[in-house]
């Protein structure tokens, strides 16, 4: 059977193996805006590009992930799950010990002896908990979503206890009267049986990166039907245009250099697709940054709305009128400025 093919997170984001958090951060935002669906909207490769290194920094940015990933490759969820009993679905081998690992069945070794010979004392240790596991899951917002909330659903992967042998991992044998039970057929020995499950929240206005959501009792399900309880880790997509630092916004714009210096209004984009009037002093600088108030992010506990500042560049035309030429002259002059004046 063939390997599946390997995903090179490194290479995806284009770092180096040796790239720390603020290079690969740096990586993953460039590429995130150049890829985004709304620059590129219509374009199936784009978006399965900007999916593609979201995951790949979902894996490096987080120290954990980004060992047992270095360690066990894209395998590295089931390197996580099954810690160091797991094998490579393909070879057969345990990475860390470079030999064929029994542990890998489902079930330990005594019990598989019992189930080809019969006999013998279970010693299977319980799989599942009785009152149901904590899960967790990322949730990827736009800015949008993570600023406004509301209502969202999604659907999960989720463990319950499989229904045929009651979260046991194993069955009575009625074929094979000297042999008392059998692995499930149903859940492979595991106890548990994956679905999909819809699961419909609030989002909070306002939630930031790296923040969580607890939804109680919609977790992993234990023996006694009780379940633990979802965590959703907030992971925000970046934006083509704004850039959200604590409550407020902040994008860059251009204005012409005429403006910059005689000061003068442009209008400025807003998070709510609104237009906003702003007015640009006399003797800007490229870089400075000009507050439009109350258009942020509305903070929940303390009942006030950040900032949008937008961070000005000044454009100088490439192209110039023979007029504007003459203009321009007449000025350095005027202003001794050792300019090219032929």
């Amino acid at each position: 059977m063939a390997n599946p093919t390997y995903k090179d997170y490194y290479a995806i984001l284009g770092v180096s193996r040796t790239a720390d958090e603020k290079e690969i951060k740096a990586a993953y935002r460039k590429l995130a805006r150049k890829y985004h669906p709304d620059v590129n909207p219509g374009d199936k490769n784009a978006e399965a590009k900007f999916k593609e290194i979201g995951e790949a920094h979902d894996v490096l940015k987080d120290a954990h992930k980004r060992a047992q990933y270095d360690r066990f490759g894209d395998q590295w969820k089931q390197a996580s799950q099954y810690g160091s009993q797991w094998q490579n679905p393909t070879t057969g081998f345990n990475p860390n010990g470079g030999q064929y690992d029994f542990t890998g069945f489902p079930g330990n070794l005594n019990e598989l002896f019992e189930s080809l010979f019969g006999g013998g004392r279970a010693t299977r240790t319980k799989q599942t908990r009785p009152h149901g596991e904590d899960v967790e899951f990322a949730l990827e917002l736009s800015l949008e979503e993570a600023v406004r909330g509301g209502k969202k659903t999604i659907t999960l992967p989720m463990e319950d206890i499989c229904p045929h042998c009651g979260g046991s991992g194993r069955m009575r044998d009625v074929s094979n009267p000297a042999r008392m039970t059998t692995f499930c057929a149903h859940c492979k020995g595991r106890g548990r049986l994956q679905r999909s499950k819809k699961i419909e929240f609030t989002i909070p206005a306002g939630v930031k990166e790296g923040q969580r959501i607890r939804l109680a009792g919609q977790g992993s399900e234990g023996i006694n039907g009780a379940r633990g309880d979802l965590y959703l880790l907030i992971r925000i997509k970046p934006h083509p245009i704004f850039e959200r630092v604590n409550d407020d916004l902040i994008m860059e714009i251009s204005i012409p250099y005429t403006i910059a210096a005689l000061g003068g209004e442009i209008s400025v984009p807003t998070l709510n697709n609104e237009l906003k009037t702003l007015i640009v002093p006399a003797g800007v600088q490229s870089g400075q940054k000009l507050r439009i108030a109350g258009q942020g992010v509305a903070t929940r506990n303390a009942g006030k709305t950040g900032d949008l500042y937008a961070k000005l560049k000044i454009i100088v035309p490439r192209e110039l009128s023979p007029r504007e030429k003459e203009l321009l002259k007449e000025l350095a002059r005027i202003r001794g400025d050792k300019a090219n004046l032929s």
